[in-house]
């Protein structure tokens, strides 16, 4: 081995070491998993679910609880939280394990971020190591967000794999090879299906990525897309035989929480629809618009109170019957018919208000757990083989804010210099222009199908937000490395 051949090795396991560190430092530096609220609703829906099957066996009292989980007491089964992840949840949970929930998620990101680079290194940049490369661009995304949603036991490190997926098979599909393909499938098809936004977000970017493949002008650029078709058809069969389960295992049929319903309300197109036409008995959505008039708290109107909220002053829909529930929830897509027909403009004014909301809301906070998220998973602890707690990162939390600002910049300016790349004749290949396209593609789905549809927020904006460094370290790669 000559030198220049050892210190080309030395300098990758250099990066790679730094690479690692950046990407678990959260996880390092606080001791224990970021958690939040749904932790503890995704492990008791996945262990109901495994107990359902006779795959593991839970205490009566637990058993018979099964907050959102399937159950035979319970005539319907909340479908608002994916199956796939829940029991991956309740798996790791039963074995007193449940910090394992983080390897999956990060196993499905290093190899989606490998798959990226090793064609795009293929295809570009032969003289370079694809390993610092890829190494590289997680050093700078853990400069901004990343680390957060790799110490995160929730699905959310899976919505930027979707969109690195989509946009890979997409625009690179004519240039992988049939293994390439099928990791490609497999990854996207896991990301979509652990968590409920991600297949509208799916829909949304495999539509556009439909559309821009079409101007690769390569041979075969139609593989890519049909493999994504492939993962959508995938993604509903999932659907399907989660429904069938639950009818056949537990008797019961499968609801998804009224966020749409909820999102309008607070909006005030679907306030006004509702005050104009209830009491309607033939109007499901009005058993929850009674139940909002039995306080005047203004708070009770927002979105994650009427469908999360229990108490007295502020709840609404928990406060309705299995029945009513049922009942409203199935009701959401007539009723959200219904009120665009009635104030289209409105609600389309509405809907762009909180996307572009969603686009500032990039803070992490919300990966941070305090003492009323702490309550939250108590439930379920000791299933887990321990409780989850604060670690050193806990509230409160006075680093947040000038971490924001600073993560802010870095976002604002890789944002520039991608959009300079693309814009700037000649400074990237048609290819690469396409993928940066589909990777801000995926960033707008992601905000129009959370913030638009369900509620901006800081989780959602910041778990995706991270991959504008990470793009703009493989765009620059490629604008100064490339070969002819």
């Amino acid at each position: 081995m000559t030198a220049g051949v050892g210190l080309q090795r030395a300098r990758t396991a250099i990066v790679l070491l730094v690479a690692a560190l950046a990407l678990m430092s959260v996880w390092i530096v606080n001791g224990r998993p970021l958690f939040y609220y749904d932790t503890a609703a995704y492990v008791k829906q996945g262990q109901a679910a495994l107990a359902q099957l006779g795959l593991i066996h839970l205490p009566e009292a637990a058993a018979g609880d099964g907050t959102g989980g399937v159950t035979v007491a319970k005539a319907t089964v909340d479908g608002s939280r994916s199956p796939v992840f829940s029991v991956l949840a309740g798996g790791f949970a039963a074995m007193g394990a449940i910090g394992g929930l983080l390897v999956p998620d990060l196993l499905a990101l290093l190899l989606m971020v490998g798959l990226a680079v090793r064609v795009i290194r293929r295809t570009w940049m032969r003289g370079a190591s694809g390993l610092r490369l890829g190494g590289l661009a997680l050093i700078v995304a853990s400069l901004g967000s990343l680390p957060f949603y790799v110490a995160y036991l929730m699905p959310d490190l899976l919505t930027p794999v979707l969109i690195l997926a989509v946009a890979a098979l997409a625009v690179f599909g004519s240039r992988m090879g049939p293994w390439e393909l099928v990791l490609g499938y497999l990854l996207a098809s896991f990301a979509t299906v652990v968590h409920l936004s991600h297949l509208p977000i799916a829909i949304l970017a495999v539509g556009a990525g439909v559309v821009l493949a079409r101007f690769i002008g390569r041979r075969g650029w139609w593989k890519g897309p049909a493999v994504l078709v492939l993962v959508l058809l995938t993604a509903f069969a999932q659907q399907a035989a989660f429904r069938a389960v639950a009818a056949k295992a537990a008797h019961a049929e499968v609801t998804i929480l009224p966020f749409l319903t909820a999102r309008l309300i607070q909006d005030g197109p679907g306030q006004t629809w509702l005050a104009a036409r209830c009491p309607d008995a033939g109007v499901a959505t009005c058993l929850l618009w009674a139940e909002l008039q039995k306080s005047d708290d203004p708070y009770r109107l927002t979105a994650s109170h009427i469908v999360f909220e229990k108490g007295e002053r502020l709840g609404s829909f928990q406060h309705l019957s299995e029945a009513d529930r049922a009942a409203v929830s199935r009701d959401q897509i007539t009723f959200a018919k219904s009120v665009v027909r009635a104030y289209p403009f409105a609600v389309a004014g509405a809907f762009l208000h909180n996307v572009g909301l969603q686009f500032t809301r990039v803070s992490v906070v919300m990966t941070l757990p305090f003492d009323t998220v702490v309550a939250a998973n108590t439930s379920v602890t000791e299933a887990m083989g321990g409780p989850l707690s604060i670690g050193r990162l806990g509230w409160p939390v006075p680093w947040v804010d000038p971490l924001t600002r600073v993560q802010s910049a870095l976002y604002a300016a890789t944002l520039g210099f991608v959009l300079a790349l693309v814009v700037l004749p000649g400074a990237l290949p048609r290819e690469m222009r396409l993928f940066v396209l589909m990777i801000l593609a995926g960033i707008l789905a992601n905000a129009a199908v959370c913030g638009g549809i369900s509620q901006p927020s800081d989780r959602y904006g910041s778990r995706v937000i991270w991959l504008l460094p990470f793009t703009a370290v493989l765009a620059g790669g490629v604008a100064l490395r490339r070969e002819p």
